[in-house]
């Protein structure tokens, strides 16, 4: 019983993000920052990024690897063209609705770049802080 409540929720959830495109690019977008927030994307950013985007059921049903793996090379790239490039990121992020699921998985996907290295240096904590705040949530309440 509980299995096939738990399956049917993430249906729901899936069904409600397809065709999302605005959320996976914001999604993206927010890993993207965290990734570049020391200006330098590592390889092993880049991993944890690929992997947190898949690991969201949700996103991951609601849109193709290749989708997410296309969203997420364009959001990098935006994010080492300098603040030109970090400001469409962070559009991308404010133009996502007020609705609290959005903002949490665009937080926790972020947060699991952010601690891909073990803890969450300073530069890190800045980027999440101003995307929490793009998407009305409080970072604090998911560290």
């Amino acid at each position: 019983m509980f299995f096939k409540k738990a399956k049917k929720a993430l249906e729901e959830k899936s069904n409600r993000l397809q065709g999302r495109t605005d959320l996976l690019e914001a999604v993206c977008a927010a890993a993207a920052l965290v990734a570049n927030a020391d200006n330098d994307i590592s390889d092993a950013e880049v991993d944890a990024t690929v992997k947190a985007v898949k690991a969201n059921t949700a996103l991951a049903g609601a849109f193709s690897p290749s989708d997410i793996d296309k969203n997420i090379n364009t959001a990098l790239t935006t994010a080492g063209g300098g603040r030109v490039g970090q400001r469409q990121l962070m559009k991308e992020i404010e133009d996502i609705s007020g609705d609290a699921d959005d903002g949490e998985i665009i937080i926790l996907t972020a947060l699991d770049i952010a601690e891909a290295d073990g803890d969450i240096c300073d530069d890190e904590m800045k980027v999440l802080k101003k995307i929490g705040d793009a998407v009305g949530q409080n970072v604090e309440n998911f560290i």
